[in-house]
C-alpha cells in the first residue's frame, strides 16, 4: 500500500511539474479593452496634430502628418516602455504610407541571409530584447515595391523575396501603395496594411482578416521594452515609411 501511495504521489508530481498554463485566447475585436489584463503601452496619432508630435528619434514630414526615418539612418528606432510587469502577449496596429521605391524584404544593401539587427525590411520592425540583450522578433510590417507585378522587390504574398528565417509566416503583413510598374519619388496615397486595395499580383496580401491589427503569443513571458524601428536599406530621398499612427498593447 505504501508503494502505491508513493507511486501516485510521484505521478501526481510529474503531472503538476509538466503542466504549463497556456496563454489566454487572443482578442478578435480591436482595439483590446483595458480589461482582462491588457495595457496600452504606446501610441501615436499624428492626425491629432495639436497634441502629438514625432518623437525626437524620428523626423516629421513637412507635407504629411507622419513620422519617418532620420536622414542618414537605415533604421530609426523608438523604444516603448512596457512597465515593470512581465507580459506574454502583444497586440498592435500601424498605419503608414509608402514613400518612393520600397523593396519589401529584398533590400539590396543588407547581408544575406538577413539578420534581425539588419535593416531587413523596408517597413516597420517590432521587437523586444531577451535577457541576453538580443533582439527577438514580434511582428513586421513590410512595404513592397508595386502591387502590379511579381518582382523580387514585391511582397512575398505577391511573389516577391521570401521572409527572413526569424519571421514566421503569421508574423508579418505586406502591402504596396504603388499601383504602377514604375515608381516615383512621392508619398503614395494608398494606406498600407489596412486589408484594402490589394490589387493585381498582391491580392493575396489582403487575406489576413484583422489587418491592420496583429496579435501574438510570445514563446514565454518577458520583461522588456518594445522597440519600433522604421527601416529601409536606402536613403530617405529614395524610399521611406511615413508612419501616421500606431498602438501597442501587452498582457
Amino acid at each position: 500500500m505504501l508503494g502505491a501511495i508513493l507511486f501516485l504521489t510521484c505521478a501526481g508530481f510529474q503531472l503538476c511539474g509538466a503542466a504549463k498554463s497556456p496563454p489566454p485566447p487572443l482578442p478578435t475585436v480591436f482595439p483590446p479593452k483595458a480589461v482582462n489584463g491588457w495595457m496600452l503601452v504606446g501610441s501615436l496619432d499624428m492626425l491629432d496634430y495639436k497634441n502629438q508630435k514625432c518623437p525626437s528619434q524620428w523626423r516629421a514630414y513637412t507635407y504629411k502628418k507622419a513620422c519617418g526615418r532620420i536622414p542618414g539612418q537605415l533604421c530609426s528606432s523608438v523604444r516603448v516602455p512596457t512597465g515593470s510587469d512581465s507580459f506574454r502577449q502583444v497586440c498592435g496596429r500601424f498605419r503608414a504610407f509608402q514613400q518612393g521605391s520600397t523593396d519589401g524584404f529584398a533590400g539590396l544593401f543588407i547581408t544575406k541571409p538577413a539578420k534581425i539587427d539588419d535593416p531587413y525590411v523596408d517597413g516597420i520592425s517590432i521587437t523586444y530584447n531577451n535577457a541576453g540583450g538580443q533582439r527577438k522578433h514580434v511582428f513586421t510590417y513590410a512595404a513592397g515595391y508595386t502591387e502590379q507585378i511579381n518582382w523580387g522587390t514585391s511582397c512575398p504574398c505577391a511573389g516577391g523575396a521570401e521572409i527572413p528565417s526569424f519571421v514566421r509566416t503569421s508574423d508579418y503583413y505586406c502591402e504596396s501603395g504603388n499601383p504602377d510598374n514604375s515608381w516615383l519619388s512621392i508619398l503614395y496615397c494608398d494606406p498600407l496594411w489596412d486589408g484594402k486595395e490589394c490589387r493585381y499580383a498582391e491580392e493575396p496580401c489582403c487575406n489576413p482578416p484583422h489587418q491592420p491589427w496583429f496579435c501574438k503569443n510570445l514563446d514565454k513571458r518577458v520583461n522588456s521594452d518594445l522597440e519600433i524601428r522604421l527601416c529601409a536599406d536606402e536613403g530617405v530621398d529614395n524610399e521611406d515609411i511615413a508612419l501616421e499612427s500606431y498602438e501597442l498593447w501587452v498582457r
